[in-house]
């Protein structure tokens, strides 16, 4: 009596159970009921889904209940297909200025990593869509779009074009280097074309040269569209030696040229302005030294010799560059000193200040 009472127990129990399936929404804690229909059925406490598509992959949870309590187990299901990938638009021509966008549409499970590259170099976005907001001319080029997972990956590429008639400047005539004695003027001169017309700049070791007393400067365009500009140095000193530039900008890009302009003289050297960087990055400084010739250029810091460390590079024409700079240990005045081989010399000091790095509030 006993064992029937058991086993009519036990029978019970196993009827009064109540299995139920869910999946979770993608990316949260959320559940959804699995709906039952011709493709997917519920045999007991078995989910059955027939011709799995990729849209059933997920993580799924079987809930059973009876009248003593209940039980759950998730599982994950994965549907595979094979990758493909495609970019729309396959070809597009934008204007200089405008905004262009490529989507990157993709079949095919599971998608673990999208990339991008362009002229077949990585560049750092990982969404399907990819936005430029104001193209320039180093945009135009080839996209290719990767979808990738743990057995394979598919590839896409489409064609980014400049709109218009756009012919970024070149430098059609130049100045040589030429070494003088003091005295006489001096007339460089820098020829450039281009579409849009550019317009010419001109610098004097990486400072931009003003009209005075003595420097002028003036610019005329062609019949031919040419950008002819010139500058005139009247009676030039040895202070004026240095490296000159010219430099042609427009709207879809710059070209320049440069040349020394080498006057006898003793040593001189240009007042430097506070030069500001940001830290972690690199800073760059060439000594605006005048005069001719000149022997050796050197930089200290603390009446010492520079390189001290690693970080430190000098180089004969007075170019200094320290790689990562820090506030602590390159937050200085430098001092640049230039001699010539009969002793004469000249220094000039740099004030450099080093800003913390700035970081966009999301």
């Amino acid at each position: 009596m006993k064992y029937f009472e058991l086993t009519m127990f036990l029978f019970f129990l196993f009827f009064s159970l109540f299995c139920r399936w869910y999946k979770f929404i993608d990316g949260t804690t959320r559940k959804q009921a699995v709906i039952l229909n011709d493709r997917v059925k519920q045999v007991s406490g078995t989910l059955i889904i027939k011709d799995a598509v990729v849209e059933d992959s997920g993580k799924y949870l079987c809930v059973v209940n009876n009248s003593v309590g209940g039980e759950s187990v998730e599982t994950v299901l994965t549907v595979t297909a094979p990758l493909s990938a495609k970019i729309d638009p396959p070809t597009q021509t934008v204007d200089f200025g405008r905004p262009a966008v490529f989507t990157c549409q993709y079949t095919g499970n599971p998608i673990k990593t999208i990339s991008w590259l362009k002229d077949g170099k990585a560049i750092e976005h990982n969404d399907p869509v990819l936005r430029i907001e104001s193209v320039k001319k180093e945009d135009k080029g080839m996209y290719q779009c990767f979808v990738r997972n743990d057995q394979e990956s598919a590839e896409a590429s489409a064609e980014l074009k400049l709109g218009g008639r756009f012919d970024p400047p070149v430098i059609r005539q130049t100045f040589p280097e030429e070494t003088m004695e003091p005295g006489p003027s001096v007339f460089l001169r820098c020829v450039a074309g281009g579409n849009p017309t550019p317009e010419i700049s001109w610098e004097l070791d990486g400072k931009k040269i003003a009209n005075n007393e003595r420097y002028q400067v003036g610019q005329y365009v062609t019949v031919n569209g040419d950008v002819v500009s010139f500058l005139n140095i009247t009676s030039v000193h040895a202070n004026d030696g240095g490296l000159y530039k010219c430099i042609a900008k427009s709207k879809v890009g710059v070209a320049e040229h440069s040349a020394k302009l080498n006057v006898y003289g003793l040593p001189y050297i240009r007042q430097m302005e506070k030069k500001a960087i940001v830290a972690g990055e690199t800073l760059y400084v060439t000594c605006p030294v005048a005069g001719y010739p000149i022997d050796s250029i050197v930089w200290e810091r603390d009446n010492r010799a520079l390189p001290i460390n690693r970080k430190q590079k000098v180089f004969p024409n007075g170019t200094l560059i320290i790689e990562n700079v820090e506030r602590n240990s390159d937050q200085a005045t430098y001092t640049c000193v230039a001699k010539n081989a009969e002793g004469y010399s000249a220094r000039g000091s740099l004030e450099v200040q080093v800003m913390g790095k700035s970081f966009k509030v999301p």
